[in-house]
């Protein structure tokens, strides 16, 4: 009867141990409820993260020079004659090419020259570059409207130079249609000499002469500013409270990433959610060796039974840990519910505990005998076939882990476990090591 009982109870587990694989590989996709809540359960890492982001932004606040902007604003006019041709007309002007102008090296060093009063042969090259790094120039569409716009750390500073190169790109192309202007007359003083010679051409030479006076009356001054750069009162950069709130919003956003991330590349239990996550058998919580409630939790996964949960005589239990010492915390637990309940546990080698019989399946009454329990301690250092083999003779396996324990090596050993004839249940113990034993008592 006893085997028959055994070979049933073996089968059953068998068959729950394939049941839970098969659901665990058909899962369903990951519920981002469920990742959101473990990523929050990292918040002294999000809180860490946030409060170091926040302190260097408020640090960077401190520390950052204010930056002042200020914009002059200009027109550009068109030449009443093409330079180039002598022709009357309005010259097409392009205002994407005068932007350009506008932040040229040429403008530039104008501007420089007319900062430092000296002859434009003097400008000093590293003030136009200056300038040019800090001027931002734009012609709004539709428009014969230049802006430019220079960033200075002195606002009386950042206005001088925006009217600088305001007023050096309207001298640069006054003389450039002044220069196109003068080629232009003297390109047409020549023909009209040579056509002078000729008495035919009477009628050409009157029109020469006609684009010549057209020439010689181009304005020099083909624009004029409209806008003085002032000195602004406030600075333009982002002040204390811009980069307090973009450190705790940024912060925030990077504690988050960060307790994603170690949740992600974290390789120990750290909690036994993370171990019930893998699709594992259910993981009981046992805070103490004085834990009444976790250790009956244990003795009910063990049995596998809804009807009872104390183990019949002669049942065989064999808890183990990787660490040294920690599974003394489970067998206290366990020995302390079973004897209020009556019953006995002696503790065996390994040896002893495999050649026993009773297999955990036998249930018997509290009133027909009180359950005696053989309970051994595995050595931390056993490897997985041993504990595989283990398990093939005995009724119920205790695998204790931690927090620091090494979520990829107990997965695998209780994938390894799973299935064969003994009841694997593992157990998140808070309690890292077992209190000495009162003076005068013996044993665990």
């Amino acid at each position: 009867m006893s085997d028959t009982l055994s070979t049933i109870g073996a089968d059953r587990r068998r068959t729950r141990a394939h049941a839970a694989r098969e659901t665990a590989r058909h899962a369903p996709p990951a519920d981002l409820g469920a990742q959101w809540r473990r990523t929050l359960r990292r918040w002294p890492t999000i809180l860490a993260t946030w409060l170091v982001v926040a302190a260097l932004a408020v640090l960077a606040g401190l520390l950052w020079p204010p930056s002042y902007q200020a914009t002059a604003s200009l027109t550009v006019t068109p030449a009443a004659v093409n330079p180039l041709t002598g022709e009357s007309g309005e010259e097409k002007i392009e205002m994407h090419t005068e932007a350009a102008t506008l932040s040229s090296q040429q403008v530039a060093l104008r501007a420089a020259a007319e900062l430092e009063d000296v002859p434009f042969e003097r400008a000093d090259p590293k003030l136009a570059e200056e300038l040019l790094e800090a001027a931002d120039t734009e012609a709004p569409s539709q428009s014969q409207v230049l802006r430019v716009t220079v960033s200075d750390t002195d606002p009386q500073e950042a206005a001088d130079r925006a009217n600088a190169l305001a007023a050096a790109y309207l001298e640069d192309r006054a003389g450039t249609v002044t220069a196109a202007a003068e080629a232009a007359v003297e390109r047409l003083d020549d023909s009209i000499a040579s056509l002078s010679k000729d008495d035919t051409q009477d009628s050409a030479v009157e029109q020469l002469r006609e684009q010549r006076t057209a020439a010689s009356l181009i304005a020099p001054t083909p624009g004029r500013i409209i806008s003085d750069a002032v000195a602004p009162e406030n600075p333009s950069s982002a002040g204390l409270l811009l980069f307090t709130a973009g450190g705790l919003v940024g912060g925030l956003v990077l504690g988050v990433l960060a307790g994603l991330l170690r949740e992600r590349t974290d390789r120990s239990v750290h909690r036994p959610e993370r171990l019930a996550e893998a699709g594992t058998a259910s993981v009981v919580t046992l805070r103490s060796e004085d834990d009444e409630d976790g250790a009956l939790e244990l003795l009910r996964l063990l049995a596998r039974d809804g009807e009872g949960s104390v183990p019949g005589p002669g049942s065989r239990l064999a808890v183990h840990s990787a660490r040294p010492g920690q599974a003394e915390v489970a067998v206290r637990a366990l020995r302390s519910v079973l004897e209020q309940w009556g019953g006995t546990v002696e503790l065996v080698d390994e040896e002893t505990l495999t050649s026993a019989v009773g297999p955990l399946d036998d249930w018997l009454t509290l009133q027909d005998a009180p359950p005696t329990v053989l309970l051994a301690v595995v050595p931390p250092r056993t490897s997985t076939a041993q504990l595989a083999a283990l398990t093939d003779r005995i009724d119920g396996l205790v695998v204790t882990v931690d927090a620091r324990s090494e979520l990829s090596r107990s997965r695998g050993l209780l994938d390894r476990l799973a299935g064969r004839r003994a009841a694997v249940v593992p157990a998140f113990v808070l309690q890292r090591q077992a209190r000495p034993a009162p003076a005068g008592t013996t044993g665990a």
